[in-house]
């Protein structure tokens, strides 16, 4: 049922899992810097006073995050976290909900519920609120059609006072609508365009992440312009405007992640089998790939920055991986100790 197309992804996006190997290729070691030598990271406790724990969905700032806080008795909140350890409850929201789509411009936060309706099909709702908690949630509209989120934080976007998701149509070919309502509510606006597509860097949508051998196609909401990627058939590949990242795989696993312009150029390996990519978009902030890398006590956390070609460890063990725009964040520790960390990658030189 395409409610939501990538529950997988999310999944995956959100958790940092174990990577596969290509045993006919022996690892080589990634050549990384000890110790992080950038910027501090900004660290918020993972449990609240009342023993629910937080998992953030976005951060704003690294001192600012909005994500869910789950009791031990199955309750769950929507919670607006601030350092050090401030949390703010949004509202209340039924266990079962699917809560995605999260996006934010200025104050404006916007992010969508996902719960069984009356007839027991899937009914989403988008909301809003302010960054600053001055404005309580408010419904913007149910008028949300078969929403597509697919792992990538970039798939609702706000902007310009309106916001902007995709939703699919199905019948004898799959077509997308990109769909944008006023952030105060109102009418809902629908673009329709051949086959399903997933929003990206605007006005860009990208083609839904496919197997071995998929291309990628990247269209111009706006223009209508196209551009294709091509991939082998050992490899997959997630695109925004600017760079694919591509799984290359051999035997029975990874043998390497490369980056490459989507016109094919620039092409370059960043990594080989002991890494593999955390999140659902290929770059952040146009130049850093974040890699669970395989150490002796487990995996790390390491950041690859394509400016300098070097990949740096952030942290020797790390899980729970997100990232969109400037900010990378991730958790170390389990049950109380669960703490979450996020660095500001925009303030690197």
């Amino acid at each position: 049922m395409p409610l939501v197309a990538g529950l997988a992804a999310v999944a995956w996006a959100l958790a940092l899992g174990e990577p596969s190997h290509n045993p006919d290729t022996a690892p080589s070691p990634v050549a990384v810097v000890p110790t992080w030598t950038g910027p501090p990271t900004v660290d918020i406790p993972g449990v609240l006073a009342d023993g629910a724990a937080y998992a953030p969905r976005l951060f704003v700032t690294p001192e600012a995050s909005v994500g869910v806080a789950t009791g031990a008795d199955g309750s769950v909140r929507l919670i607006l976290a601030r350092t050090p350890g401030s949390f703010t409850q949004l509202r209340d929201v039924p266990a079962n909900a699917l809560i995605s789509g999260f996006a934010v411009d200025g104050d404006a936060l916007v992010w969508m519920e996902t719960t069984a309706g009356a007839g027991g099909g899937p009914v989403t709702t988008l909301w809003r609120a302010s960054v600053a908690g001055t404005t309580p949630p408010t419904k913007v509209t149910t008028n949300t059609g078969q929403t597509n989120f697919d792992g990538l934080p970039a798939t609702v976007i706000v902007a310009d006072g309106r916001v902007t998701w995709t939703a699919l149509l199905t019948g004898r070919t799959v077509r997308t609508e990109v769909r944008s309502v006023p952030l105060g509510g109102g009418q809902v606006g629908a673009t329709r365009v051949d086959g399903e597509l997933l929003l990206t860097n605007p006005p860009w949508a990208m083609s839904l992440p496919g197997g071995l051998g998929t291309p990628v196609t990247l269209r111009n909401i706006t223009t209508g312009e196209e551009v294709t990627f091509a991939t082998a058939p050992d490899e997959s590949a997630v695109c925004d405007p600017s760079w694919c990242r591509v799984a290359v795989a051999g035997g029975s696993g990874l043998v390497g992640v490369d980056l490459v312009r989507p016109d094919g150029t620039e092409r370059r390996r960043i990594a080989g089998p002991e890494a593999t990519p955390t999140i659902g978009e290929p770059v952040l902030l146009g130049r850093f790939v974040p890699l669970a890398t395989e150490r002796p006590d487990g995996l790390g956390l390491s950041l690859y920055d394509l400016t300098t070609g070097e990949t740096e460890l952030l942290a020797p063990r790390a899980g729970n991986v997100g990232g969109h725009g400037g900010i990378l964040w991730w958790s170390t520790g389990v049950g109380t100790e669960l703490t979450w960390h996020a660095l500001d990658l925009s303030r690197l030189p």
